[in-house]
């Protein structure tokens, strides 16, 4: 049963790779077959079946996979009593950069777009809003617009660089947005 379940794991990273380099080359998931999918894929259009329903199943599964890091993530900084967020921040980054090759190709792509507004309202939902800083406003109405500008700009600078827009290294990067935030929070 072990074996099946790793063969199951390889195939699904496969496809999801396959996924990635076609959606990274196309920019829409909707001009990607199954067919091109499968065959970039190295398998049958049978097994791709085994696993997903249809091409926007695996969109969904890596989102579903990237909101679940980064609330996990969120959900360690809300356990944390101390609230200290450059930790967090910190881990964010390493998320990220775990997955760097997949998000510059998926960046790219007006598909994107879906995936990029819900990653804004976890990150100002969860992230942001629970950090208590002396830059933060006690006035919910301005804690709120506050919270979405930092969550917003965090976001899309991410996507920037990802794009390929910023001319600096992931670390370089991370150096500079934890400076720009240790000034404002």
């Amino acid at each position: 049963m072990k074996k099946e379940y790793r063969n199951s794991l390889r195939t699904k990273k496969m496809i999801r790779a396959a996924f990635a380099e076609l959606i990274g080359e196309k920019k829409m998931i909707s001009s990607i077959s199954v067919a091109e999918l499968a065959e970039r894929a190295d398998i049958a259009k049978s097994t791709f079946y085994n696993h997903y329903e249809d091409i926007y199943a695996v969109a969904d599964e890596m989102m579903q996979e990237l909101m679940a890091g980064l609330n996990a993530i969120i959900d360690a900084m809300e356990a944390d009593k101390t609230k200290d967020y450059r930790v967090y921040i910190k881990s964010i980054f390493a998320f990220l950069k775990e997955n760097e090759e997949l998000y510059r190709k998926v960046a790219d792509s007006p598909d994107a777009i879906y995936f990029i507004d819900r990653i804004k309202n976890v990150v100002s939902k969860r992230a942001f809003s629970t950090i208590n800083s002396p830059f933060l406003s006690k006035n919910k109405n301005e804690r709120s617009v506050q919270v979405s500008f930092l969550a917003h700009a965090c976001v899309d600078i991410m996507v920037d660089y990802f794009k390929g827009n910023i001319n600096m290294s992931f670390d370089e990067l991370e150096k500079t947005v934890m400076s720009i935030l240790e000034k404002m929070m």
